[in-house]
């Protein structure tokens, strides 16, 4: 997070510097304001429902010295914990209701639980929900409006709204799709910063003294897809960006539109790191800060207690059924989880490739913590399977590097290991009569593999086209899934230290596991998860 804050801060000062005198921040306003008007926002709750209590009472705080007060969200706020999971995003709206936004745009996981969903939980909330590069290609329109329009005394104020085109790589393609597989939904990458300039020139024409982004970008960059500072730099007509997606802590910072007039960007980190509160004071200057609320709303921590209760209740409820039983550790205290390919970590890990949509996943053995029995399914069985709460990340890396991970999962063979990883969407063999050539540093962290014999081999990667496995290309850059406590957090001796931090927050782990249970095996684990399938040959 500390790097992200500072390249953000480098780059933006050094745009600052240079525009420094190009234009007083304030709109050319033809009313005058009787009261400042304070924006209060949010961006990638992720189902942190605890910050909502401090959210109201920064409202109410704020509403003691103006009439003019607005809440806003910049998207990723159905997904990331069970509270999410169970209700598909319903608990979360109803929370919000009751913190009454007013305007929110999407993330690119709100769509996570298909586009059915989508529409009954936009449909539900009762704030506006914009975005101007979500199109409907049978229509040829915006799904949504693309902002909306408030008055505050005489001033108008409009929201407009930009989802990361990456959304459909982060998500199921389908979700996309009509029942013949065309697809019928489009983010608007090729022409979007086109699409948000006409939409800002239409937001002006229509008397806006003011344009605010709600934007669901990011200030780092993904591949070739926009972001908040592209957005910027390519349009002109923005007052302020809002930024989300990336989790970046951004204050206030200025950057340079594309006629070199100054923006405001700004973002509050995740799950309520901060709350963002914008202002335009009387006279019409723009500024924002972030803040911590001193105090919680009463009535809504008692209504987000309820809830929670609730989602306890749930986890007794039935989401499955078993067909065959899955073992982790066996009745006299072994854990073959931890030192050979089982069922169980197949489907582990399948749920993580699947869902997230990546070339190869892997989940580490020591966090297969249950065994899975046969009949009825809760919530519950899969938190015996995941209890420790991780969250699902997506991240790259070379073949050469996929190949030194598998080295080190695989060196203490055949003993047990929690950091024996079990694998989807690859296959390779293992000779444990070989010295193990990985080395670890002075803090017991992987390091290298020795240039020396090696344990693996016969590395092949399934082609997600046609399913057939080819052999790994070690200069190829492969997406892989896990969870954070690997690829942020350093977990199992650093075994994943050198893969490339792609997405975090892609929900729980329980959560994942769930939504591939549910959605691709259609609530029924069957017989192609009854033995082991030959990912992992040892001899």
């Amino acid at each position: 997070m500390g790097k992200r804050i500072s390249i953000c801060y480098f780059v933006c000062l050094i745009i600052f510097f240079l525009g420094c005198g190009k234009k007083n921040h304030k709109a050319n306003l033809t009313n005058e304001m009787d009261a400042p008007i304070v924006i209060i926002y949010e961006n990638d709750v992720h189902c942190a429902v605890d910050g909502y209590a401090g959210m109201v009472s920064t409202m109410e705080e704020q509403r003691l010295i103006t009439p003019y007060v607005c809440t806003v969200s910049c998207g990723d706020f159905v997904q990331g914990d069970l509270i999410g999971a169970l209700s598909h995003g319903e608990y979360i709206v109803d929370i919000m209701n009751h913190v009454k936004y007013d305007v929110v745009t999407l993330g690119n996981h709100e769509f996570d639980y298909g586009m059915k969903q989508l529409y009954r939980l936009t449909d539900s909330l009762q704030a506006s929900v914009v975005c101007a590069n979500f199109c409907d290609l049978r229509t040829n329109s915006s799904v949504f409006p693309s902002y909306q329009l408030i008055r505050y005394g005489d001033v108008d104020v409009a929201f407009i709204g930009f989802t990361t085109t990456s959304t459909p790589v982060t998500t199921s393609p389908f979700t996309y799709q009509d029942g013949e597989g065309n697809t019928i939904y489009d983010f608007s990458k090729e022409n979007f910063y086109q699409c948000a300039q006409r939409q800002i020139d239409a937001a002006r024409a229509e008397g806006a003294d003011y344009v605010i982004a709600l934007s669901h970008l990011g200030d780092i960059k993904e591949d070739d897809h926009p972001t908040s500072l592209n957005l910027i730099a390519q349009t002109k007509g923005l007052d302020v960006v809002l930024d989300g997606h990336s989790h970046s802590v951004i204050p206030d910072t200025l950057v340079l539109n594309c006629e070199g007039q100054t923006v405001l960007l700004s973002s509050t980190g995740t799950k309520f790191q901060y709350i963002g509160l914008l202002t335009i004071d009387a006279d019409g200057k723009l500024t924002c800060r972030l803040s911590s609320p001193l105090s919680e709303d009463k009535v809504t921590k008692s209504l987000i207690d309820e809830i929670q209760e609730n989602v306890i209740e749930s986890g007794t409820q039935v989401i499955a059924t078993n067909g065959v039983h899955l073992v982790a550790e066996d009745v006299e205290g072994n854990r073959p989880v931890r030192s050979q390919e089982m069922p169980i970590g197949n489907m582990c890990a399948d749920a993580f490739r699947k869902v997230l949509n990546t070339d190869v996943a892997l989940i580490n053995g020591g966090g297969i913590r249950a065994n899975l029995p046969t009949g009825e399914l809760t919530y519950n069985h899969l938190l015996a399977i995941f209890p420790f709460g991780n969250v699902a990340c997506t991240a790259t890396l070379t073949g050469q590097q996929l190949a030194d991970v598998l080295e080190c999962s695989v060196r203490l063979l055949p003993k047990e290991n929690g950091s024996f990883m079990q694998v989807s969407g690859l296959r390779f063999e293992v000779d444990s009569s070989v010295p193990s050539p990985v080395e670890f540093d002075e803090d017991n962290l992987f390091t290298c593999v020795k240039d020396a014999p090696r344990r693996v081999s016969n590395i092949c990667i399934k082609e997600r086209e046609c399913d057939d496995y080819k052999p790994i290309d070690l200069k190829r850059i492969y997406t892989l899934a896990g969870i954070d406590y690997h690829l942020k957090e350093m977990g199992s001796e650093g075994i994943l230290r050198y893969a490339t931090l792609k997405e975090d927050n892609q929900g729980s782990d329980v959560e994942v596991l769930a939504t591939y249970i549910e959605q691709t095996l259609n609530g029924c684990i069957g017989q192609s998860y009854e033995q082991a399938e030959g990912r992992i040959t040892i001899k």
